[in-house]
């Protein structure tokens, strides 16, 4: 091996070596005080692309959660009005029945339907036009997104459900919703009728169909007229002495018309052609909403039940994909020790070799002294 003055390939290999280990160790200590296997891209650039994707599917879900939550809290107050609508309406059905007791006086009456008229109102107010965030609880529909992907749970929408009382003329001696004849909202007097006159009911749409109303009859007798027509109506006198007139299938219109204008068209409260759409037969208006609102409380429920399975479903996903991150960026603490300890070594051995490397060139001064 010749002996030279000018180049020194053992010192620099050990300054290269020296350099590579160092290089290592500071990698190392980066990484085992961040916390992070992936310092820069240039560790892992296809590893840190895929953890940039999952970490914001992680925060979309986490946004979902939120979004399933608020969701819920809608529904939990939704339930609430429900609630106390039933408990409204269950009693607008027993004042109603309390009202055709006919062993009550007027007084007692009045009474009564002063309650009614008070809660038919809040029924309205208080409870159909409740809003929670300035959002109607009742009236209308919400979609949720319930999952990183942006899809979206549409909400039950009750507003058939929740009816308005007061719009829908519901009175204490109502026992239904009729026919609405103006003024009188399917009920008359209970008076006689001095002139003969021809009604005319239109049905579901069929041909028109004239009953004949003889003169002098009396409201009983009216009844009777009209319950033996076949027209399609079934015609009957309340407790209090009012006459009502119901279509008899609840899925069809009805329309009541008087044939000329002679003097039974006032006495029975009927213009040239009153009509009520979907007239729903004899049942009670508080009696079919208190089923309506038992039907809806039961949308409620299911709607927060499927909103809790994608709370668990979403907060499953979103462990997943942080775990999912985590095991691409997050450093093995052990491994990364170990490593630190081997190139912490090197380094010291390559600084040791560096200073042998630079004294082998003594030999040539010793040489050039002889």
């Amino acid at each position: 091996m010749a002996v030279v003055i000018n180049t020194n390939s053992a010192a620099t290999i050990a300054a290269n070596n020296l350099d590579a280990s160092t290089k290592m160790l500071q990698k190392s200590l980066n990484r085992l005080s961040s916390g992070t296997k992936i310092i820069s891209g240039a560790d892992d650039a296809g590893g840190v692309a895929v953890a940039a994707r999952l970490t914001a599917a992680s925060s979309r879900t986490g946004i979902a959660l939120g979004n399933i939550g608020s969701a819920l809290s809608f529904l939990q107050q939704q339930d609430s009005a429900l609630k106390t609508g039933a408990k409204v309406v269950q009693r607008m059905n027993e004042l109603q029945i309390l009202y055709r007791d006919t062993t009550k006086s007027s007084t007692d009456r009045n009474q009564y339907d002063t309650e009614f008229t008070k809660l038919r109102t809040q029924y309205r107010d208080g409870v159909r036009n409740a809003t929670y965030n300035s959002i109607s609880l009742l009236q209308g529909s919400l979609s949720v997104t319930v999952n990183e992907g942006l899809a979206t749970y549409d909400l039950a929408d009750l507003s058939g459900d929740v009816r308005d009382a007061v719009a829908g003329g519901w009175a204490i001696t109502d026992g239904g919703t009729y026919a609405s004849i103006t003024g009188t909202k399917g009920f008359v007097t209970n008076s006689g009728v001095g002139t003969a006159e021809n009604l005319v009911f239109s049905v579901g749409g069929r041909a028109d169909q004239t009953v004949v109303i003889a003169a002098n009859s009396t409201m009983s007798s009216i009844v009777s007229t009209i319950n033996g027509s076949g027209v399609g109506v079934t015609a009957s006198l309340t407790a209090d002495g009012f006459l009502k007139i119901v279509g008899n299938n609840q899925s069809e219109s009805l329309a009541i018309k008087a044939a000329s204008g002679a003097n039974i068209c006032t006495a029975l409260g009927i213009t040239k052609s009153d009509t009520a759409v979907n007239a729903t037969g004899q049942t009670d208006n508080t009696l079919a909403e208190i089923q309506k609102l038992a039907t809806a409380r039961a949308k409620n429920g299911a709607d927060q039940s499927a909103l809790q399975y994608y709370s668990e479903l979403a907060t499953a996903t979103k462990t997943n994909f942080e775990s999912a991150v985590g095991r691409i960026m997050d450093v093995d603490v052990a491994q990364e020790s170990t490593q630190l300890a081997r190139w912490s070594t090197l380094v010291q051995a390559g600084t040791a070799m560096m200073a042998q490397a630079n004294g082998s060139t003594v030999s040539a001064l010793s040489l050039l002294k002889g």
